[in-house]
């Protein structure tokens, strides 16, 4: 719980997700000041949030873990076809760097997408399958991906991007 004369929940979202990012996969940390038995605050948690959200599990930590995200799954569908898109994956999961440059008004921020990802794979014409690297040191992000396999600003734009799974250590 937060300190002062109002407590509240201490709360957070596990790998936020972009803006304009559909998600099927989130995970929520809270810390309650007292043991409560989970399933009663999961039957509690799933008669509060509205019904087209579905609440899967929930999982109990030591007060001193958190939950340590390695990847994340993202689905592209691209509004028009890319008929060599498994020539794109192909050569770019090729390369020993797959360089991406973030802008920013404070500047530039120069990084190495390459480590960062772990799969790739074309689904038909229009799909892309993303397994991406996280952790503290960072990720590349669903639409730099996109880019880094050559589709122009307004197909990025474009693509109905769903994040599908969080993978934790």
């Amino acid at each position: 719980m937060s300190q002062g004369f109002n407590p509240r929940p201490k709360m957070s979202l596990v790998e936020p997700r972009s803006v304009g990012i559909a998600s099927e996969a989130e995970i929520l940390e809270f810390e309650l000041a007292d043991w409560v038995n989970p399933e009663a605050v999961l039957g509690d948690l799933r008669r509060q949030v509205p019904d087209d959200v579905r609440i899967d599990s929930l999982d109990l930590l030591r007060p001193t873990d958190k939950a340590r995200p390695v990847a994340v799954v993202y689905v592209a569908n691209l509004e028009a076809p890319c008929v060599d898109l498994e020539e794109r994956i192909a050569r770019l999961l090729a390369l020993s760097e797959a360089p991406v440059v973030r802008r920013r008004p404070r500047g530039d921020k120069h990084l190495d997408a390459r480590p960062y990802l772990e799969r790739i794979e074309a689904a038909g014409d229009r799909g892309v399958r993303m397994v991406l690297a996280t952790g503290p040191k960072g990720t590349v992000r669903a639409d730099e991906v996109l880019r880094l396999l050559g589709l122009g600003d307004e197909a990025v734009a474009r693509a109905d991007v769903h994040r599908t799974e969080i993978r934790l250590a």
